[in-house]
C-alpha cells in the first residue's frame, strides 16, 4: 500500500500541475475574447450611427458629408429686368432700368471675383513640405499664374468702368440742380444699388489685401522678373528671341503696375469722375 501510495503521489502532483497550467492558459484567452467583444460592440454602435445618419426623415437637415446629393425646392426667378418695371413715367422707367442693370452687373462681378480670384491668389506658393524649391520652380509657378493675372487685369478694368458708370448715374439723378431730382427722385431710396456698389468696392480692397499678404507671391514675382531681365540681356543663352522677351517683360511690368503693387482700389478712386451737365431748371 505504501508503494501504491508512493506511486500515486507523483501522479496527483502531475494532475494538479496540469490544472494550474490550464487555468493560466485560459486567462489570456478570456482577455482576448473580451477585447473582441468590445471591438464588435463598438463597430455595432458605429454602424448604427451611420445607418441613422443615412436614414431619410422629414426633420433631418441635409448634411454635405453624409448626403452627397441634395434637391432644392426653392422657386427660381426667370424674369428680365424690363419685365419687372412698369410705369407710365418714361424717365422713371429709364432710371430704374439703368440702376437695376448696374446693380445686377455689380453683384455678378462680386460673385465672379469670389469664385475665380480669391482662392488661387491666396494659396499661391503653398506646398505640403517645407524647404527650398528646386531651381527655376518659382519662375515656372509665376509663368503658370500669368494667364490668371491677365484675366484679373481685365476684370479690374471692367470694375473701374462699372463703378464710373454707377457714380455717373447717381450724380445725374441726385443733384440739387436737377429739376428731375426735385420733382421725382428726391424721396427715392436706392439701398440695393448702394449696397451692390459698396460690395464691389470691397472686392477691390480685398484683392489688394489678398495679393499683398502673400509673401511667396512677391518673392516669386521678383525672381521671375530677374530671370526675364537676364534673358533680355543674353537671349542666346536662353535660346529665345530678344524681341519676344522684351514684349513679355513689358507685359509683366504692366501687370505689376495694374494688379500687384497694391493699387487696385486706389486706381478706381483716382478715376476722373465728371458729373453730367445739369438739365434746365
Amino acid at each position: 500500500c505504501s508503494e501504491v501510495g508512493g506511486r500515486m503521489q507523483p501522479q496527483q502532483a502531475h494532475h494538479r500541475t496540469n490544472g494550474n497550467d490550464a487555468g493560466a492558459v485560459s486567462l489570456p484567452t478570456e482577455e482576448c475574447f473580451e477585447k473582441l467583444r468590445q471591438y464588435v460592440g463598438g463597430c455595432e454602435v458605429e454602424l448604427r450611427g451611420i445607418e441613422e445618419a443615412l436614414e431619410e426623415t422629414v426633420t433631418e437637415v441635409w448634411d454635405a458629408f453624409s448626403d452627397v446629393i441634395a434637391v432644392r425646392y426653392e422657386a427660381t426667378e426667370h424674369c428680365e429686368t424690363h419685365e419687372l418695371i412698369r410705369t407710365d413715367h418714361s424717365l422713371v422707367g429709364k432710371v430704374m432700368m439703368a440702376l437695376s442693370s448696374l446693380t445686377t452687373e455689380m453683384s455678378s462681378l462680386r460673385e465672379h471675383a469670389e469664385r475665380r480670384f480669391y482662392a488661387p491668389l491666396a494659396s499661391f506658393g503653398e506646398r505640403f513640405e517645407d524647404g527650398s524649391l528646386p531651381e527655376g520652380e518659382e519662375s515656372s509657378n509665376v509663368a503658370a499664374l500669368l494667364p490668371l493675372l491677365e484675366e484679373l487685369s481685365v476684370f479690374v478694368q471692367q470694375c473701374y468702368s462699372t463703378v464710373l458708370n454707377a457714380i455717373a448715374q447717381l450724380s445725374g439723378v441726385y443733384s440739387d440742380k436737377s429739376k428731375h431730382y426735385r420733382e421725382t427722385f428726391k424721396g427715392a431710396r436706392v439701398g440695393a444699388f448702394l449696397t451692390a456698389l459698396g460690395e464691389l468696392l470691397r472686392v477691390l480692397v480685398t484683392l489688394d489685401a489678398v495679393i499683398g499678404s502673400n509673401a511667396e507671391l512677391r518673392l516669386s514675382w521678383e525672381e521671375y522678373k530677374r530671370m526675364l531681365q537676364s534673358a533680355a540681356l543674353e537671349p542666346e543663352m536662353f535660346g529665345i528671341n530678344s524681341k519676344r522677351v522684351g514684349r513679355l517683360l513689358m507685359a509683366v511690368m504692366r501687370l505689376e503696375g495694374e494688379v500687384l503693387c497694391g493699387g487696385i482700389f486706389r486706381g478706381c478712386a483716382m478715376q476722373q469722375f465728371t458729373a453730367p451737365a445739369p438739365d434746365g431748371g
